[in-house]
């Protein structure tokens, strides 16, 4: 019953968020960061594409929680759309998958403080992390729900409900290829975290530190 309790009490907490200017504010720039890095990926093998936008998303979630991520998401992937030059129509199942995630990042991350990565050495970062490790596995619990709930399996799902090349016959197969995919990935992403985090925590932190003191 205090899972339940502290579950949705999460939800709460993160909507009561929206009453703040604070948080309208912050939430827009990263929207807009979001939609930049959208358009900006490396793809160091040619089935492996890595991009930069979740990093956005997930300091929303770490900063608001579920309920303004997943709003969040409803906005990013809207403007990501008209500004691109996708051929495809527009799909609000799509827009699902990106709502599930922000909200799984806000589950995970809402209220986290991300570990200072030492860059000193790489024996002094890895050490860093093992001595932080339930900070760490937050991070990765986060990025492995969404890339098998949102990327493997309600991605593939969708795509063979919309008829892009995926059959029922062929589903498993899909997921399987997917799962590959987002293994690769996972340590690339949760890396990106682990660097990312806690200077935008620190930085967070930092400018309404002087606001508060009137600086």
């Amino acid at each position: 019953m205090a899972f339940f309790l502290n579950f949705f009490g999460s939800f709460k907490k993160s909507a009561q968020e929206l009453k703040s200017v604070r948080c309208i504010a912050v939430t827009a720039v990263l929207i807009a960061l979001a939609c930049i890095l959208k358009t900006l990926t490396i793809q160091p093998m040619p089935t492996l594409k890595i991009g930069f936008a979740f990093v956005a998303i997930a300091s929303i979630g770490m900063l608001y929680g579920p309920t303004v991520a997943g709003l969040s998401c409803v906005a990013t992937d809207v403007i990501g759309y008209l500004i691109s030059n996708q051929q495809q129509g527009f799909s609000p199942l799509f827009t699902l998958v990106e709502v599930t995630g922000g909200v799984i990042y806000g589950i995970f991350l809402y209220g986290f403080d991300p570990v200072k990565p030492d860059l000193s050495s790489v024996k002094g970062f890895f050490g860093g992390l093992k001595a932080n490790l339930p900070s760490v596995f937050r991070i990765i619990g986060a990025k492995f729900t969404i890339n098998l709930v949102c990327n493997v399996f309600m991605n593939t799902l969708f795509l063979m409900i919309m008829g892009y090349g995926i059959v029922p016959e062929t589903f498993w197969i899909k997921v399987g290829e997917r799962v590959i995919k987002n293994a690769a990935m996972l340590p690339i992403e949760v890396l990106i975290l682990l660097l990312a985090l806690f200077p935008i925590k620190a930085a967070y932190r930092s400018v309404f530190k002087k606001h508060r003191q009137g600086v």
